[in-house]
């Protein structure tokens, strides 16, 4: 069923914050389980904490809203809703039945847009954000396994070990670490495809040119950056 767009002002607004299961499975939890044991063990504490949190359960909370829009019964799922009754707004909606079921809800007036909830990027975006990732994430390791050796070479001595690390160690661990986190990198990607793509129907049906490359985590960042900075955690982005 074809996404397509909806204008017009917001009436009789019904928003509940409730918890769903949008996408984690046992199986995804054990992976995200995983990748929480590595990031802890290469000193990303913060990281692995999040992940971690992230496997506790299945179900993640964000707002459901029913609302009416130039006639149209419309609902839906989004991260965090920052809409009002009488706000003028666009939706990208798809047919279910008797009712629309909304995918994106923007706001043209202030460039804010809510979307169901993991979807941000398109496919393009997705796959960049999926690769800094990796190579930052490894690299801090490399980094890391650096500096501690050398600092434990200068306590106890010994010139042939820091040469055999170099020349044999480092090269080894190097390469263990860039394909088991790249494969761990492709897996999690993969996962969120369903939402990539979703993001990109949404983008193409608000009008949006190239949406492969949106990244509207990014576009948030720096619009909030320069406007409201003390609103960075909220769920809602603009663009």
């Amino acid at each position: 069923m074809p996404i397509h767009l909806l204008r017009g002002k917001i009436s009789n607004l019904r928003k509940k914050r409730e918890s769903a299961s949008f996408f984690f499975t046992d199986s995804d939890k054990t992976t995200m389980g995983v990748i929480a044991v590595a990031a802890a063990a290469i000193g990303a504490g913060s990281q692995a904490i999040a992940v971690a949190s992230a496997t506790t359960s299945v179900e993640e909370e964000a707002d459901y809203l029913e609302f009416e829009l130039d006639g149209c019964d419309i609902r839906g799922w989004v991260w965090r809703s920052p809409f009002g009754e009488g706000d003028e707004v666009e939706a990208a909606v798809e047919k279910q039945g008797g009712h629309f079921i909304a995918y994106a809800i923007t706001r043209p007036s202030d460039h804010t847009i809510a979307l169901y909830p993991h979807c941000s990027r398109g496919k393009l975006a997705h796959v960049k954000n999926a690769v800094k990732w990796w190579l930052l994430g490894v690299s801090f390791a490399i980094a890391f396994m650096v500096v501690l050796f050398v600092a434990v070479h200068f306590i106890k001595g010994g010139e042939a070990n820091l040469v055999n690390f170099f020349k044999y160690v480092l090269p080894l661990f190097a390469l263990a670490g860039y394909l088991f986190f790249g494969l761990m990198t492709v897996s999690m990607a993969k996962k969120w495809m369903p939402f990539v793509r979703l993001s990109e129907r949404c983008f193409a049906a608000l009008g949006w040119g190239s949406p492969s490359n949106i990244d509207l985590v990014a576009s948030t960042k720096k619009a909030r950056a320069d406007s409201d900075p003390g609103e960075l955690g909220v769920m809602y982005f603009r663009y």
